[in-house]
């Protein structure tokens, strides 16, 4: 049987021994998984606690629940991926953040490339990101939300990375080094990632050139040409594979 399902509240919804929950989590609990009283859930808050609860009040405006167990912040991810993605058309953006949550990435950094066909940055599209970000880390049972950063030119992502283990950039065009060789140059002790997926319309080789400059190892996957939402999702669950808790 699976474990106690876990939710997301701000800390200021505990007071002494007793958690409220009133927010978007409520409809969920009471609707969708239709929770009730004497059921044990996991509320997580900003500081990085824990909370295990039993429900001792539900109705359609709030539930209640006291704390039975306290954690402290989880184990890091064995390793953390920050993936420097290029902004897609509508549900393609939506789908893939929710994906790469599931996987496990620490960080996403949404990029405007040359050949990006959205241009506006868009305050409103950046929270609906964050919030499927949150309701992706509550379904799978993460204990963290990934980090979001602000819509980034890519000439000025490289400002904003810091200090990492080695960087990939996925390129098609790419004729020698293949993802696979790649990696596997690597020793299991690394990390920290990034990788760069591009839009729909790939990066152009100005693109890559800046980014080889930089230190990133341009990569191909072969001879399979992937959306840019698969490519992403492909290349997280890899890195998660090859050096992280997957498998």
């Amino acid at each position: 049987m699976p474990g106690p399902r876990l939710f997301f509240i701000d800390s200021k919804n505990i007071i002494d021994n007793q958690i409220s929950i009133s927010n978007t989590a409520l409809r969920h609990i009471t609707k969708v998984l239709r929770i009730g009283v004497g059921d044990k859930i996991w509320i997580a808050d900003e500081r990085k606690k824990r909370y295990l609860i039993e429900l001792t009040d539900v109705n359609h405006k709030k539930a209640q629940g006291k704390i039975l167990e306290t954690k402290e912040a989880a184990e890091p991810p064995a390793i953390e991926i920050i993936l420097l993605q290029s902004i897609l058309k509508g549900e393609k953006m939506d789908m893939l953040i929710q994906k790469a949550t599931e996987l496990g990435v620490s960080k996403i950094l949404p990029l405007i490339s040359e050949r990006t066909i959205i241009k506006v940055k868009s305050p409103g599209k950046e929270k609906r990101w964050q919030s499927i970000a949150k309701e992706a880390s509550q379904q799978s049972g993460r204990w963290e939300v990934p980090e979001f950063a602000p819509v980034t030119c890519f000439e000025d992502v490289f400002e904003k990375i810091g200090v990492i283990d080695f960087g990939l950039i996925l390129w098609e065009g790419e004729q020698e080094n293949r993802l696979k060789d790649v990696l596997e140059r690597y020793p299991d002790s690394i990390k920290k990632i990034c990788v760069f997926i591009g839009p729909e319309g790939g990066f152009t080789e100005k693109e890559i050139g800046l980014a080889k400059e930089k230190g990133f190892i341009s990569v191909s996957m072969g001879d399979l040409i992937l959306r840019a939402e698969t490519a992403a999702i492909t290349i997280i669950g890899i890195l998660q594979y090859e050096f992280g808790n997957i498998g």
